[in-house]
């Protein structure tokens, strides 16, 4: 479920230099998300049923949203809001300067029932000391891309060579990109807790997602418009202890997310007004000094120097070498 673009369907409107201090910023998008599992675990391991007979039986259970928030509420020691839900949260990863847009990458939130205001970072989580951690992690590859854009304006079309890949980008004098296709790439969660050094719960699940997208970019010499609407589904499976069993889930992670952003285009060169007032000038303003300077303080009947000072027995810098130092300093007669 993660939604950056294909490198070749990147829009591109302003080239920056990006330099930031901060480690990471979380941005205002927010795809709700559901999970419909089943979880298999061990009923009766050959239990004797009967005379010489013995029997091994699967019990299973749903695992969805209302049980994924319940079981990270305890693991983290919380309460969630009325109406809280699960959603991936985009996030600028902005540590260390670097030329282009920082990269994106997405955590599992948990958001109020709105589903545009963020509880917690189920993903980042918490750890005490290393023995008491708890999160539910997420991670993609997106591998291959079905797309088509269609620009109009002023278009520029950029090559492999590009700061930010191949592409198409929009002029000075303003225009659009639409784009629409599928993504596919597989997708990891990981749901993980331990209390007290003891670890009840890692269970991994995985799947192959396709996201439908259609999104819209226009640019004008005042602002951008950006819209996108998306969908995407991943039947998952995966296995691990789950509450202090052995289980094995499969079935389906779904999400979805509809934004509409508008935005000030990145500054360019500054506006230069046209009607900048005539300048103030000054002239004919006398120069005054002072006329009460302090006598100059003079040095006599001084005593030179007529010692030879060399000093030896001293390990030389590093910056030299051994074989051939610099010789002493001597000050004669100054």
């Amino acid at each position: 479920m993660k939604s950056n673009k294909p490198a070749f369907a990147v829009i591109v409107v302003v080239l920056a230099l990006w330099a930031s201090n901060a480690q990471a910023l979380l941005l205002d998008r927010f795809e709700k998300l559901n999970f419909s599992l089943t979880a298999a675990q061990q009923g009766l391991e050959n239990s004797e049923t009967s005379s010489n007979v013995f029997v091994s039986t699967i019990k299973t259970s749903k695992i969805t949203n209302k049980d994924l928030l319940s079981f990270l509420a305890t693991a983290l020691n919380t309460n969630w809001p009325a109406g809280a839900q699960l959603a991936l949260g985009e996030i600028e990863v902005t540590s260390g300067p670097g030329f282009g847009p920082p990269p994106i990458i997405w955590d599992i939130f948990v958001v109020d029932k709105t589903g545009t205001n963020p509880v917690f970072d189920v993903s980042t989580g918490i750890n005490v000391g290393d023995t008491n951690v708890a999160y539910f992690s997420f991670d993609s590859d997106l591998t291959v891309v079905r797309s088509k854009m269609e620009g109009k304006g002023e278009i520029i079309v950029l090559t492999e060579n590009a700061p930010f890949g191949p592409g198409i980008g929009i002029g000075s004098s303003g225009g659009s990109i639409s784009s629409s296709g599928t993504n596919f790439g597989r997708i990891f969660f990981h749901l993980f807790n331990e209390q007290n050094g003891i670890t009840n719960t890692d269970l991994y699940f995985d799947g192959l997602n396709a996201i439908e997208f259609h999104s819209n970019t226009t640019v004008t010499t005042n602002k951008i418009t950006e819209y996108e609407i998306r969908s995407e589904q991943a039947p998952v499976t995966g296995d691990g202890t789950f509450n202090d069993e052995w289980t094995v889930v499969k079935g389906k992670v779904t999400g979805s997310m509809e934004w509409k952003e508008n935005l000030i285009p990145f500054p360019g060169l500054p506006i230069i007004p046209t009607n900048w007032p005539p300048p103030i000038l000054f002239t004919n303003i006398p120069i005054r000094l002072p006329t009460n300077w302090p006598p100059p303080i003079l040095f006599t009947n001084t005593i030179p120097f007529t010692n030879i000072f060399t000093i030896t027995n001293v390990p030389l810098p590093i910056a030299y070498p051994t074989t051939n130092p610099p010789p002493p300093i001597i000050i004669l007669n100054p």
